[in-house]
């Protein structure tokens, strides 16, 4: 498990977060559980909170190399700052070309940072098999998101602001953006490993995740590198530690991003 000296190591342009979640499990008997989660994230280098989340689930054991499980999540996340090239276009709202063959360029759109309210469900089954001390598992989990409508700000720069230069956009207004509500359909795969220390509350983990587009041939977006210990200080408490790496952008938003994840879980 590394810590915040990882940070300093990002490339420029990464980005550095903090996430935290708490979490109860209630074993109904051998076979069934549910379960409820409160999650935060801080990015923007750990300065401004980026999502709020709560779920609720369900996991069947079907025995001990398989399980399944559904989930429901709520998310309330923000979505940064965007900047967006603006073409000329015709009455279809398509981008005219000049007279060389490349699109007209006018300005550009300023889109501020804006929060929106995600409906999550998902659905997933998970295979394990032991060699020794190691536990292998993996996980395969079906992801539908609902993106709510929300409004922004929006800053619209364009050409002739000065009208001595014709190449360089300057400030004409600020308006107000409707983004219109959307739906996103992953399918998230993750490979895991983790060491069982004989004698020793503290398991090290290792896993590697997937994103990819249900709506776009199951294009890869995003993958999610985790590293880290759970460590089992009784039998109903457990906390875990790990480093973070995304790189890409899926339905949680999202590039580069670096990011010390902390959790916390009652079983009872």
């Amino acid at each position: 498990m590394t810590g915040l000296a990882l940070a300093t190591t990002a490339t420029a342009g990464d980005d550095f977060g903090l996430w935290g979640e708490a979490a109860v499990e209630k074993k109904i008997n051998k076979q069934f559980s549910i379960d409820a989660a409160l999650g935060f994230r801080a990015e923007e280098n750990a300065t401004r909170a980026s999502r709020y989340d709560a779920s609720l689930g369900a996991t069947w054991k079907v025995n001990k190399y398989f399980r399944m499980g559904a989930g429901y999540v709520y998310l309330y996340s923000r979505s940064p700052r965007e900047v967006k090239a603006k073409y000329r276009e015709d009455d279809n709202g398509h981008p005219v070309a000049g007279a060389d063959g490349r699109p007209v360029y006018q300005g550009y759109n300023v889109d501020h940072a804006f929060y929106r309210s995600k409906h999550r469900v998902y659905v997933e089954a998970v295979g394990k098999v032991k060699a020794g001390r190691f536990e292998f598992s993996l996980r395969e989990r079906y992801q539908f998101t609902h993106y709510m409508s929300a409004e922004t700000l929006r800053d619209r720069y364009r050409l002739g602001a000065d009208p001595t230069d014709h190449t360089v956009a300057g400030y004409e207004e600020t308006v107000t953006d409707f983004k219109p509500a959307k739906d996103k359909h992953y399918l998230r795969s993750r490979l895991q490993v983790a060491y069982d220390i004989a004698n020793c509350p503290v398991e090290p983990f290792v896993s590697y995740e997937l994103s990819n587009d249900l709506s776009n041939a199951l294009a890869l977006d995003k993958t999610r590198l985790r590293a880290g210990a759970d460590w089992k200080v009784s039998k109903q408490h457990k906390l875990s530690l790990a480093y973070v790496f995304e790189d890409g952008a899926d339905d949680d938003d999202g590039n580069r991003l670096h990011a010390i994840e902390v959790g916390y879980k009652f079983d009872f």
